[in-house]
C-alpha cells in the first residue's frame, strides 16, 4: 500500500565543487522561479529513484525489512496534454498513459485497461507534479525555512543549492502525509492508518542560467500506526532518501492503438 501512497522519488550525483556565493534572489524567490520555469516546460522528464529502510514494530517484537529501491519515470508533453508513467510493482513493469482526464494502463504483458483501484488513484495526480503544494498550500504555521547554501556544479551545470533548515518542514510534511494516506487508503474507512512525521529535509538544485529545477532530495523519517484485523497495532518506522532528476530534452510519448482507444473513450474519465 505504501509504494502508491508515497510517490514521490531518486539517487544522489556527485558534486565536484563548492563556491560560496551570494544569491541575486532569496532562497524562496529562487524556488518560485524554478516551480514556475518547470510548469511552462513544453516537455520533461523527471526519474524518481527512492531508497527506503522500514521495520514493522508489532508489541515487543521489531521485524527489519530488506531495503528497497523503486524507480518511476514520468513524462510530459503539455503541447498534447499528455503524460507517461513507467514503474515496476512486484517484478512486473506497469505504464500508464493520460491524456487530459482519461487514462490508460498495461500491467506487464497484459493488455491496456482503464485504471482501477490504487492505480485510480496514481492516474488521477498524472502530469501534475504540484499536486502537493496546490491541494495542500503552506501557511504561516507551516512555512518551512530556506536558505541558499551556495553553488556547485551538477553533471555539468552551475547551480543554486537550497536546503531547508532544521525540521521546518516538519509540519507542511505532516500534513500532507496524513492527507496522503486519507485519499489513497483502501482499507477499513473507520480504522484509517494514522502517521507521524519525525524528520524531513528537502534540497533542491537549480540551474544558475535558467532557473531550471534539475534535483530535488528529500529525506523523510516517519511512523505509521496500522490496525490489523485482529485488532492489535503494527507501527511501520521508515526513512527514505528520494531524489529526483529532472531532464527538459526532446522526447516523443508513443500511444499504442489499443491504448488511444481507452483515452479516447467518452466513459473513460479519471477526476
Amino acid at each position: 500500500m505504501k509504494k502508491y501512497i508515497f510517490r514521490c522519488a531518486f539517487t544522489v550525483w556527485l558534486v565536484l565543487f563548492s563556491i560560496p556565493a551570494q544569491a541575486e534572489y532569496s532562497a524562496r524567490e529562487l524556488l518560485d522561479k524554478a516551480r514556475d520555469k518547470t510548469a511552462s516546460e513544453p516537455l520533461l522528464r523527471r526519474i524518481d529513484t527512492s531508497e527506503q529502510s522500514s521495520a514493522a514494530i508489532t508489541g515487543q517484537n521489531r521485524m527489519q525489512q530488506p531495503p528497497q529501491t523503486n524507480v518511476v519515470q514520468i513524462e510530459i508533453d503539455m503541447a498534447r496534454h499528455l503524460a507517461r508513467q513507467t514503474f515496476n510493482v512486484q517484478g512486473q513493469e506497469i505504464i500508464m498513459l493520460k491524456q487530459g482526464d482519461k487514462a490508460a494502463m498495461k500491467l506487464g504483458t497484459g493488455p491496456w485497461e482503464i485504471p482501477t483501484g490504487p492505480f485510480e488513484n496514481i492516474a488521477k495526480n498524472m502530469g501534475n507534479l504540484f499536486v502537493c503544494e496546490i491541494e495542500t498550500p503552506e501557511t504561516n504555521d507551516t512555512a518551512i525555512t530556506w536558505k541558499v547554501m551556495g553553488t556547485e556544479l551538477l553533471d555539468g551545470n552551475e547551480v543554486f543549492v537550497i536546503e531547508s533548515q532544521g525540521n521546518s518542514a516538519v509540519p507542511i510534511a505532516q500534513e500532507r502525509m496524513t492527507k496522503g494516506i486519507a485519499k489513497s487508503y483502501l482499507g477499513n474507512p473507520a480504522k484509517p492508518p494514522t502517521v507521524k512525521v519525525l524528520e524531513y529535509s528537502s534540497k533542491h538544485w537549480i540551474s544558475k542560467s535558467d532557473y531550471r529545477r534539475l534535483q530535488v532530495v528529500q529525506t523523510p523519517k516517519y511512523q505509521m500506526t496500522i490496525v490489523l484485523p485482529d485488532g492489535t497495532s503494527q507501527l511501520i518506522e521508515t526513512s527514505t532518501k528520494a531524489t529526483s532528476k529532472y531532464n527538459y530534452e526532446k522526447f516523443s510519448i508513443d500511444v499504442p492503438p489499443d491504448a488511444q482507444k481507452l483515452l479516447s473513450k467518452d466513459s473513460n474519465s479519471i477526476k
